[in-house]
């Protein structure tokens, strides 16, 4: 055997043996491939399962939470609704509340204007009652002229003046024709002075409502009884005198009342009605 031969020999003999164990390394990975195959799609299917439960629990989380929620805003929704229709109530009632503010507005501005009304109706009115009375007390029998004439003097100052109502005015007025109306009830016995044929003398009169005015000396020897028509006065007789001095004393209360003869004046006669 030549040496090139038996190193081709030598040589081969490897190579064929590397050969042979390349060959069974081929045919040993696709077993071995196909004994990890079913260990691996189990791993997968695992967790491919695991994966679906964890989005299955994040989804059932997503879906409380939203459910919560859901219950939150409904709560939220009634409770707004029920804020609604109590305001709503409400409204109502402050809108019935405003019509009757309106119209008891209404009625205030209208008294106001009738106010106005009667005001400027009522001024003219006050000063003609306050002329009036002045003529009434100037023609009327001559007692308490001075108290009399007063009170008018008094109530025409009233009537400018800018600082009293209407109102008070007219209560005054009204107030002085009550002490006029109440002259007719009553008997009355005072001091005062009255002009004479022997000059002026201080005497105590009586009224005796307003049917009659008489006076007497302090000494209760002259009397007189005022004529209207005549605008004077007539002396009384003494019988009268004497009359005339108990009835100041009933007027004084300091004797009981009885029955009185003094003497009237003649009834005033209308020219009117004596024309007719």
């Amino acid at each position: 055997m030549s040496l090139s031969r038996y190193l081709l020999k030598a040589i081969g003999a490897p190579v064929f043996m590397a050969s042979t164990v390349f060959l069974g390394l081929i045919f040993a990975l696709p077993k071995a491939h196909a004994a990890d195959t079913p260990n691996s799609a189990l791993e997968k299917s695992l967790a491919s399962v695991q994966q679906s439960h964890r989005s299955g629990a994040e989804t059932q989380l997503k879906v409380d939470d939203l459910s919560a929620e859901s219950r939150a805003l409904y709560q939220e929704y009634q409770q707004v609704l029920r804020q609604a229709e109590t305001t709503e109530a409400y409204n109502r009632q402050l809108s019935r509340l405003i019509n009757s503010q309106q119209l008891e507005l209404s009625s205030i501005d209208g008294q106001i204007q009738s106010l106005e009304e009667t005001d400027r109706s009522l001024l003219p009115m006050l000063v003609r009652m306050v002329a009036t009375l002045d003529r009434f007390v100037a023609q009327d029998q001559p007692f308490l002229l001075d108290e009399r004439r007063q009170r008018v003097a008094r109530l025409e100052t009233l009537l400018d003046r800018a600082d009293v109502s209407l109102a008070e005015k007219y209560r005054q007025i009204l107030e002085a024709y009550q002490v006029e109306a109440d002259y007719g009830r009553s008997l009355e016995a005072y001091e005062g002075n009255v002009m004479t044929a022997e000059g002026e003398r201080q005497v105590t009169f009586l009224r005796l409502g307003r049917v009659a005015l008489y006076y007497q000396s302090a000494n209760g020897l002259v009397g007189g009884l005022w004529l209207p028509q005549q605008q004077s006065w007539q002396q009384l007789d003494s019988e009268d005198n004497r009359v005339l001095k108990n009835a100041i004393a009933m007027a004084r209360q300091q004797i009981v009342p009885e029955l009185l003869n003094l003497p009237l004046p003649l009834p005033t006669v209308n020219s009117s009605e004596g024309d007719a």
